[in-house]
């Protein structure tokens, strides 16, 4: 789960981005702490089978990226998904697709924290008190931060995305001599069908390609640097989650239910400095992002405010903190959070049911794609050869759908209750 580093001041609109700036923030707004847990999960589902999940949604990466490069170079001024469903579906449609992001995603934001949390717990131990702790920290310092106007600039963002993705290569390289290929058999020990679930959990993974929609217009050359942008991010992608896939697959010694994965690990190689190394990593990386993430929600929120997506009262005065937005995005979080500790939910639980709003808001968006982009080009093209694996994803969601399927009714009775329509504008 990540998001769009800000790029909107008047400086860097004027002097636009150049490949090596463009790709760096490109990177930044997919790569995420994700990485460092997601892949771990899958294969605890699928055991080596996760590789061919890893795969199907890297491979599902290219055509998503060409599809909203393609919306963002024909409409630069977008505001991103919900807006291109407005323009091809209706102030109806964009409206639910707004709310799936505002109020489905936000339910994964604890697992950011959480994931922090493995890695410190086995650090310093404190075992479950420990975990939801550093959550909860994680969740405090974003909010607060976001209160109070703080927000990770994108220079920051790149920063921090450039020591997870360096950290998690060097750890790559040093197991690199410990991997045992024979132990990728038998491929699927849980049978084929538990690739479905691991791949529901790397659905994560794709979250940011839509930060494409954004950055194409800021491009100095975008025909030029965006295809290339995006190859990089793929391989970076493709790299660090097969990468990690791969190692907890094969390097002895390692258990994928047991958390903290990179700790594990980095120490095969380094002993005990791993678990504080690693966890210096999660708890940068992922105050960085929750902080980016918390504060994009709570503008979105507000935004929708003021537009009539949502009720009047999150509406904030552009350029003001939205505490208001920002209140329900805390609230939102803290109960997912509550959830995990009284209920005994687990982060996976968290992400798939993120993961049910994120196939939704994709699904709408590629559909949106189809009905706006020049029939037969690239981008159309890549749109109809994305919607059928994400419709599929949607459909193995199972019970999970419940959450995007609940937030479409609030939505639409929203709409009627409220008589308002849609300020949204349409070029």
């Amino acid at each position: 789960m990540t998001t769009t580093p800000d790029t909107d001041s008047p400086r860097s609109a004027e002097r636009g981005l150049g490949p090596v700036t463009g790709t760096a923030l490109t990177i930044a707004g997919v790569v995420g702490t994700g990485v460092l847990v997601l892949p771990a999960l899958a294969v605890e589902d699928a055991g080596p089978a996760a590789l061919v999940a890893v795969a199907v949604l890297v491979a599902l990466s290219v055509p998503l990226a060409v599809t909203f490069a393609a919306l963002g170079s024909r409409f630069p001024a977008a505001g991103g998904v919900s807006s291109f469903v407005v323009r091809a579906l209706g102030p109806a449609a964009g409206t639910v697709t707004a709310w799936w992001f505002y109020l489905g995603v936000p339910l994964g934001v604890p697992a950011m924290g959480l994931f922090a949390g493995d890695y410190v717990q086995a650090a310093v131990g404190g075992g479950t008190a420990t975990r939801l702790g550093t959550a909860l920290l994680v969740l405090a310092v974003a909010a607060a931060a976001t209160a109070r106007g703080v927000q990770v600039s994108g220079g920051m963002q790149v920063a921090l995305t450039a020591l997870l993705v360096g950290g998690l290569l060097v750890v790559l390289t040093l197991v690199a001599p410990a991997l045992q290929l024979e132990r990728l058999t038998p491929v699927a020990p849980n049978g084929w069908g538990a690739v479905a679930p691991a791949a529901l959990v790397l659905v994560w993974l794709l979250t940011g390609w839509e930060a494409a929609t954004h950055l194409t217009g800021r491009f100095c050359d975008a025909r030029r640097d965006v295809p290339r942008a995006t190859a990089v991010t793929l391989v970076v992608v493709a790299v660090l989650s097969g990468g990690t896939t791969l190692a907890l697959l094969t390097v002895p010694g390692i258990d994928a239910g047991g958390g903290a994965p990179v700790t594990q690990l980095l120490s095969t190689v380094i002993g005990g400095a791993a678990g504080t190394a690693a966890a210096v990593l999660a708890v940068a990386v992922t105050l960085g992002s929750t902080n980016t993430y918390v504060a994009g929600l709570a503008e979105l929120g507000a935004e929708m405010g003021r537009t009539g997506q949502a009720p009047r009262w999150l509406a904030s005065t552009p350029g003001a903190v939205p505490r208001r937005s920002l209140a329900v995005v805390a609230v939102q979080a803290l109960a997912s959070l509550a959830a995990v500790a009284v209920l005994g939910w687990s982060t996976e639980h968290l992400v798939l049911l993120t993961a049910a709003s994120q196939v939704a808001v994709y699904g709408a968006g590629l559909i949106a794609a189809l009905r706006l982009l020049p029939g037969r080009t690239a981008g159309w093209w890549a749109a109809a050869v994305s919607l059928p694996p994400i419709l599929l994803l949607a459909a193995l969601s199972g019970w999970y759908l419940l959450a995007p399927a609940g937030l479409a009714v609030a939505a639409l009775a929203h709409r009627r209750l409220s008589g308002r329509r849609i300020l949204a504008s349409v070029d």
